[in-house]
């Protein structure tokens, strides 16, 4: 999974905990509409649940490198078994010095290629605040689609954020339910 020869897309591991941990505080500390967590409560930033994240089994976590850590992203599968045919995409974030150089987009592929394979997942989910107009048009030219926003979804230090909904079909089932 290579963003370019330069460019390595990977799976991140408890090695990488303190770089993951770093891009984290400064996703969340620089670009704080972006992200419903807030630096003073993010999971990420808490050792033992980050390593339970990077470690869990219906999640992954990646990272793109050039050569240090410069970006990230996490999807999660849903538990619930009436819920278990949608996964979501979290925390997407790259280094202003990295954008432009298609990391964002190979993150984005590594995470929606990683849904694909988890047996009976049809639908991925993200949500994208109206403060991050870059990264839904990334969604977007992705294939994923807006089926709603959230007004005033978030609030910091005064100022709202609404939330925009976005989904990606995987192909099977359609969402369109039939009754007998």
């Amino acid at each position: 999974m290579n963003a370019s020869p330069e460019h390595a897309i990977r799976r991140l591991t408890v090695d990488d905990l303190g770089a993951l941990q770093a891009l984290r505080r400064e996703a969340l500390s620089t670009h704080p509409l972006a992200f419903g967590s807030s630096p003073e409560e993010d999971r990420l930033l808490d050792d033992a649940l980050a390593a339970a994240t990077v470690s869990n089994p219906l999640g992954a976590v990646f990272g793109a490198f050039g050569p240090e850590l410069a970006g990230m992203v996490g999807v999660l599968r849903a538990g619930p078994q009436k819920m278990r045919h949608r996964a979501s995409i979290w925390g997407m974030y790259v280094q202003p010095h990295a954008r432009g150089q298609r990391f964002g987009r190979s993150l984005l592929e590594a995470a929606v290629d990683h849904a694909r394979r988890w047996s009976g997942v049809t639908q991925v989910h993200l949500s994208v605040t109206t403060d991050a107009p870059e990264a839904r048009a990334l969604y977007e030219s992705a294939g994923f689609e807006a089926w709603g926003t959230e007004p005033m979804a978030l609030l910091w230090r005064g100022q709202f954020s609404a939330e925009v909904h976005m989904v990606l079909s995987l192909g099977g089932a359609t969402g369109l339910v039939q009754t007998l």
